[in-house]
């Protein structure tokens, strides 16, 4: 009876045991979304210093604080992928992302940055009342939906113009996956401003949504939609 105790303890407290590899993944998990929130930490940090004001500074600088989180998207899915299929060195996976998205993929960081910062001006001359506002959600839901398509077509031979319209193509014909990656977001961003907890989940969040984006993805046709546009 001992010996079979000592084998169960074995199997569950050995290097290899069930405890050491479910440390291990969250640890995997904790590189891939701390590499995450060290590239948005711009983005973070003018949300907390200065926020949304009506003046052509904060308007420039928010959207110069934007240029890091299109790259780390790519970066961040890239490392999701790697994730899901048990691929070792995640981290410099992820950074290997950033640095190809800087590089090969940079018009993507710029289209969200420009997106952001015509928001901006819109609800600073419009108003914030409520058309406004829905107006200018709906337009961040469009870009934000074909920058993470742009995340899952990182590897694609297109370029420019080209690659940019087949993102959109993506998000055009598979409407319910950016709903998904939409919602996804949503909760992630929701658990992190969550008090108490929001400090801890910035530390598994981004890499979580980041893979049930990705489980997703697979499962719903993005594969197919992607040979249709030709990408």
């Amino acid at each position: 009876m001992s010996t079979v105790t000592s084998s169960r303890l074995g199997r569950l407290l050995g290097y290899d045991g069930v405890i050491a590899t479910l440390l291990l993944g969250a640890f995997r998990y904790f590189l891939v979304s701390l590499s995450f929130v060290a590239c948005v930490v711009p983005m973070l940090a003018f949300q907390a210093l200065v926020g949304w004001q009506a003046t052509h500074i904060a308007l420039w600088f928010g959207a110069a604080a934007v240029l890091p989180v299109a790259p780390a998207l790519h970066g961040l899915i890239r490392a999701a992928a790697a994730l899901l299929d048990s691929e070792p060195h995640v981290a410099r996976i992820f950074w290997r992302g950033f640095a190809d998205a800087v590089r090969h993929r940079w018009g993507s960081a710029l289209a969200l940055s420009a997106a952001v910062l015509v928001l901006g001006y819109d609800i600073a001359l419009l108003g914030a009342d409520a058309g406004v506002l829905l107006g200018a959600a709906a337009v961040a839901a469009v870009v934000a939906s074909i920058v993470v398509a742009a995340g899952f077509l990182a590897d694609s031979p297109l370029r420019g113009a080209a690659f940019a319209l087949a993102a959109a193509r993506i998000v055009l014909q598979r409407p319910h996956l950016a709903l998904v990656w939409l919602l996804l977001a949503a909760l992630a961003a929701l658990a992190t401003s969550l008090p108490v907890i929001g400090a801890v989940a910035w530390m598994s969040m981004p890499a979580l949504a980041a893979v049930a984006a990705t489980i997703c993805t697979r499962t719903l046709g993005f594969a197919t939609a992607r040979e249709r546009v030709g990408a």
